[in-house]
């Protein structure tokens, strides 16, 4: 339906246009010229409409219609500036056609301009200022965010304008097109008079060009804060004294110039000064101007390049430290500013090589939090035993912490989204893809060391309709209407029922009550929106009603940035259960390319690491939308509505320039953190992609003295494992840790470091994410004169013992694949445990399962089917207890012992069974499992011989 009133439309246009034209009849070309007209504006009308329908439903009306008024504010001011700028420089043209097409493209190019430059203006009209100064010019940072991107737009828009109409007049002057279309040159068909206003504009427009010239390298001063000459970003002490007293004296010198050449008596005496140096005819004023236009652009190459080249090679190279020391610092303090470095609480670690049953006890909420699930892992069981239906779909494993039954607890949770997609092909109708299949239902949620006999997780909260172990585990609102899977609008509340979760062999239905989406209440919307989504097929539906509603923009993702584009947003949302209700958490960040002095954060990482006695190089890409930036701060954290999409945005660093200059150009948008709500705030935690551009950053940055920093002395890089068969960098971890003096346990996100080329580790850092701390950055600093064990060597460890290696080639090779999971490195007091989990998977099997645990500490590695064994075994092994005992780990005031050690004629027992379940499997033919008794029984036998009778 659609289409066709478009081609009736257009046909009617051409119509009118097509006879106007043969009639010679005007009011029909302009009919249908209005006809074409009205058909682009009507449907494109359309499309802002059911926007600015969106945008009120979700209460961010004014939030639209600023953005809207700016743009079309802008757009159009800039493009009347760039007609009346073009209108008053090319006034000597004397073609009527040609100046009209000047102005038009003076127009386009300033509209063009202001469409493009809203941020800019707004920001500049808003500016805030920030705490610090460049150390240099001695300007706020305020005035590079926000008056120096402004200046900088003003000065393409004149550059551009000042250009177009000398050009313009040039070629006014000097080409001719004759009548067969050819342009020629044209040096005397212009009347006397006409040729000197003509070349009277020249001039004008010259000198106009040449004081734009001396504006831009005015505002160049400025933009050395981000020279990349020197050691470090930044001026060095070539920039400052050469570039700077360079830029100075040509801006003056440009001024000169323009103002001699607007005054005749001084035009005259330049002719004189140029005849002299035998320079001749230069009577004209163009080529006056190509003669100090060409006199400025030697100056140009001598002061900005030849002699601060010349002082960089001869002078400042040879003895570099002594002139650049300075300049590194002043890029170390910015820096260490710019990425919130500053404010890091710095520490010594120093290493106790001691690891005692008194830790554990000490510690027991760090012990029983331990994270032996994988991610990738628990989403594939979490794909085989959770999904239910085959319309449902985990895309993702967070990692989270909650409160229950007196226990605070590190957990693992998903979302079990709707994925039409995954139905029959036969069953993807449009009935069933807008009307019926409209949300996901429920989440799955586990602890992080916990596993059933059979080796699955032990879920806290499981099935459809979701069932949970404890009553502050409820979830009473199940349904995901909005999240990462729901890429596709729906229709809810309409005379068709929706899908709501399986039961049996029947179907639970349900109509959405809530208040998500933009209701469809008359005939005027259902044209609208059929227009912006399913056409004839949705305005034709009998199904929606006049308070059904349809929920597009449903991506979490797409959502949060049409509603702020001007921020960048981190790439893991994660869900929140708060008082039955799920939420999504999205870290938001305020960036920018504009901070004096600071590094810029380079995505692209790469890793040097040894692999025997070759070297290897690891390249990563880290965090790839914080590209570019030399300034970031997490200001914000949105929290959107799994039900009805409500969106909010919370301001968490309320000292942060930018978001303060957002909240004012759109007022009422940001609420503080105060306001979110305290079960929603008690899942804030510390970004995984803050952490890593902090860490990437302080990697290098945590050498504050310059002649360290200058020599690169103490380098640190990210640690790497061995993680799913292949080499990767560690990626930050969260762990339930008890800071060294307190009593409670935290939720903190670290990431370990090693040297540059080495394996052990250096040091780490941890960013706190609990309510009392969080936001706090903290960086652990290991003694130099001790070996830290990294995670590189426990991999190189159990390579290198020889029964474990062993264990895992052969189940390598029995049709099951090894996967190592994450080595953790945890801290613990004044030392550092390793735990890591190995998964075995039989090719036929759609999950892997735990098979063994690897705990070390210092060079003592132990591994056991469990956590509590393995751990158990390590301080057998260094005498400090028996491996009998039952390890019994506290959480705060529950209770959770893990499975006690078994006695040695349990042992031989079980190893007799075992020898005898072999046997017999072998003799009926089923050789996987007997494969699995005798790993059993090889498992057995090696505990049995590692026991001190």
């Amino acid at each position: 339906m659609y289409i066709a009133i478009i081609i009736v439309l257009i046909a009617l246009a051409g119509f009118f246009i097509i006879t106007g034209f043969r009639t010679t009849n005007k009011k029909k070309i302009t009919a249908g010229v209005l006809i074409a007209l009205f058909t682009y504006l009507f449907f494109d009308f359309l499309n802002f409409w059911g926007e600015m329908l969106w945008f009120t439903a979700l209460g961010y009306n004014d939030r639209f219609w600023v953005y809207q008024l700016a743009v079309v504010g802008f757009g159009l001011g800039g493009a009347l500036l760039g007609w009346f700028f073009t209108w008053i420089l090319t006034t000597a043209i004397l073609s009527k056609f040609f100046k009209l097409l000047i102005w038009a493209v003076g127009f386009v190019i300033g509209g063009a301009w202001g469409l493009s430059s809203w941020q800019s203006v707004l920001k500049f009209i808003n500016m805030e200022t920030a705490d610090i100064a460049d150390p240099i010019l001695n300007m706020n940072a305020g005035f590079y965010f926000f008056i120096l991107p402004f200046l900088d737009e003003i000065n393409v828009f004149l550059l551009l304008i000042s250009m177009l109409s000398l050009i313009a007049l040039i070629l006014a002057t000097y080409f001719r097109v004759d009548g067969r279309g050819n342009v020629n040159l044209n040096f005397s068909g212009i009347e006397p008079a006409n040729r000197a206003k003509l070349h009277s504009g020249i001039l004008r427009n010259g000198v106009i060009v040449i004081f734009v010239l001396a504006f831009g390298k005015y505002l160049a001063r400025y933009h050395l804060m981000y020279s990349v000459t020197g050691v470090v970003k930044g001026p060095g002490w070539a920039d400052v004294n050469i570039v700077l007293p360079a830029y100075n004296i040509i801006i003056i010198l440009m001024v000169l110039f323009g103002l001699a050449l607007l005054i005749k008596p001084a035009r005259n005496t330049i002719r004189k000064f140029f005849f002299k140096l035998g320079i001749k005819n230069i009577h004209s004023e163009p080529v006056l101007l190509a003669s100090a236009g060409g006199s400025i652009l030697i100056v140009w190459f001598l002061g900005l390049s030849i002699i601060p080249g010349a002082f960089q090679w001869l002078r400042v190279g040879p003895n570099e430290i002594t002139f650049e020391r300075p300049y590194i610092e002043n890029n170390i303090k910015l820096t260490r500013y710019a990425f919130n470095l500053n404010n890091i609480n710095e520490k010594e670690f120093p290493v106790s090589e001691n690891f005692t049953r008194g830790m554990v006890d000490s510690n027991r909420a760090t012990f029983g939090n331990i994270r032996l699930w994988d991610w990738r892992a628990l989403d594939a069981v979490y794909k085989q035993f959770q999904e239910i239906r085959l319309y449902y779909e985990f895309t993702d494993v967070d990692i989270d912490r909650y409160k229950y039954a007196g226990m605070y607890n590190q957990v693992m949770v998903s979302v079990r989204e709707m994925e039409a997609s995954n139905l029959p092909r036969q069953s993807q109708t449009f009935v069933n893809q807008r009307f019926k299949y409209t949300h996901g239902y429920g989440i799955t949620l586990t602890t992080v060391t916990d596993f059933t006999s059979e080796g699955l997780p032990n879920l806290l909260i499981k099935d459809i309709p979701p069932q949970s172990t404890y009553k502050e585990l409820t979830v009473k609102q199940p349904q995901i209407y909005y999240g990462e899977l729901t890429n596709s609008h729906v229709i809810v509340n309409t005379t068709e029922s929706e899908f709501d979760y399986p039961s049996g062999e029947n179907n639970v239905y349900i109509k959405y009550p809530g208040k998500g989406g933009v209701q469809i209440s008359n005939l005027w919307r259902k044209f609208l929106f059929g227009w912006m989504f399913d056409g004839t097929q949705l305005f034709f539906s009998g199904y929606p009603t006049s308070q059904s509603r349809i929920m597009f923009h449903r991506q979490i993702e797409d959502r949060v940035k049409t509603l702020a584009p001007f921020l960048t947003f981190d790439a893991d949302p994660y869900i929140v259960l708060a008082n039955g209700k799920l939420y999504w958490i999205i870290d938001a960040y305020t960036t920018s390319k504009y901070f004096p002095y600071s590094a810029t954060f380079n995505s692209t990482e790469n890793i040097t690491y040894k692999e025997g006695d070759a070297t290897r190089v690891l390249t990563n890409e880290t965090a790839p939308e914080l590209d570019g930036v030399d300034y970031m701060r997490n200001s914000v954290k949105v929290v959107v509505d799994a039900f009805n999409g409500s969106v909010d945005f919370y301001i968490f660093d309320e000292k942060d320039p930018l978001i303060k200059v957002w909240s004012k150009i759109f007022p009422g948008m940001f609420k503080s953190k105060e306001q979110m709500p305290t079960d929603i705030r008690d899942h804030v935690r510390y970004p995984i992609d803050f952490l890593l551009v902090q860490g990437l950053m302080y990697a290098k940055y945590h050498m504050t003295d310059p002649t360290v920093f200058y020599n690169q002395e103490d380098l640190w890089i990210r640690a790497t494992e061995q993680y799913y068969g292949q080499v990767q960098p560690v990626a930050p971890y969260y762990i339930m840790w008890q800071l060294p003096g307190t009593s409670k346990p935290e939720f903190v996100l670290i990431l370990p470091f090693t040297p540059k080329n080495r394996q052990v580790m250096i040091g780490w850092i941890a960013g706190m994410c609990d309510s009392d701390n969080y936001g706090k950055f903290i960086a652990y600093k290991f003694p130099k004169d001790k070996r830290v064990v990294g995670p590189q060597q426990v991999e190189t460890k159990i390579d290198q013992d020889s029964f474990l290696s062993g264990q895992l080639s052969l189940w390598d090779q029995r049709g099951s694949n090894v996967i190592r999971g994450n080595v953790l490195a945890i801290p613990i007091e004044n030392t550092i445990i390793y735990v890591e989990p190995i998964y075995l998977q039989a090719e036929t099997a759609a999950y892997p399962e735990l098979r063994l645990v690897a705990v070390m500490h210092d060079d003592n590695l132990s591994y056991a089917p469990t956590f509590a064994e393995a751990l158990n075994k390590l301080f057998s092994e260094t005498g400090a207890e028996t491996a009998a005992e039952t390890l019994t780990v506290e959480k705060n005031e529950g209770v959770r012992t893990q499975q006690p050690q078994v006695s040695i004629s349990d042992q031989i027992k079980n190893a007799n069974d075992a020898f005898n379940n072999y046997l017999k499997l072998q003799g009926e033919k089923r050789f996987e499992e007997a494969a699995k008794e005798l790993q059993k029984l090889q498992r057995i036998l090696q505990e049995l011989s590692e026991k001190k009778l």
